[in-house]
């Protein structure tokens, strides 16, 4: 069976890793797998003059959608795909890459999935989660200082130069491109992942029935 593709997009920090991962949980016992746009940021440290705290790493460009819309029709098209890693912190791609094999359904998430038309013609089937602005924040800040090494001035300075314009410029739009949109206003800003993941498999249920409802439709 060709596999089903699902977007899962939002704002940075929104929720929607946690979200996709509830998803794939929920769609248990189909096989699922996870494919993140964050793996396909391009080599940019390699570029002449690279400053990443001046590089708009939230511009649909600093992704490599090329390589991601290939890779992802070649898993349509029943084939495995190595899908390469990132490193945030030399901000350039691993040598190793993460063997990817067909599956009952793939879940793509990021901030740019709904961005680009030609992504955006391969999926099946598109989420939005849409967080407030502070939520998303809090979690991003939490998020890049703890896993990222990123001082607060940087996280807050990147957000307010980049982050924020690119999000209403690019991500946004997305919540009119989505077929689902849900909300996630609950206080998310807890670095406890425990103590989110029931909320996150409240949010998941609606769109795990849909899903099951299109696997069941194409058996």
């Amino acid at each position: 069976m060709t596999p089903l593709i699902v977007a899962v997009t939002g704002g940075s920090a929104s929720g929607k890793s946690t979200f996709a991962d509830a998803l794939r949980r929920q769609l248990t016992p189909n096989d699922v797998r996870l494919i993140g746009e964050d793996e396909y940021y391009g080599n940019h440290a390699d570029e002449p003059g690279f400053d990443p705290q001046r590089f708009n790493f939230d511009d649909v460009a600093a992704h490599d959608h090329a390589l991601m819309s290939e890779q992802l029709r070649k898993l349509k098209a029943g084939k495995t795909i190595h899908a390469p890693l990132y490193d945030f912190l030399t901000h350039k791609r691993l040598t190793q890459t993460r063997e990817v094999k067909p599956a009952d359904v793939i879940i793509v998430e990021g901030i740019h999935v709904l961005a680009d038309p030609i992504l955006r013609d391969l999926y099946d089937f598109s989420i939005f989660v849409d967080a407030p602005a502070d939520i998303r924040l809090a979690r991003r800040l939490l998020r890049d200082v703890r896993e990222r090494g990123r001082s607060v001035e940087s996280v807050v300075t990147q957000y307010l130069r980049t982050v924020r314009p690119m999000h209403l410029a690019h991500t946004e739009p997305g919540k009119n491109e989505a077929d689902l949109v849900v909300t996630n206003d609950a206080a998310a800003a807890s670095p406890e992942l425990e103590a989110l993941s029931p909320s996150f498999d409240r949010l998941a249920t609606p769109a795990a029935a849909r899903i099951k409802e299109m696997l069941a439709a194409r058996s």
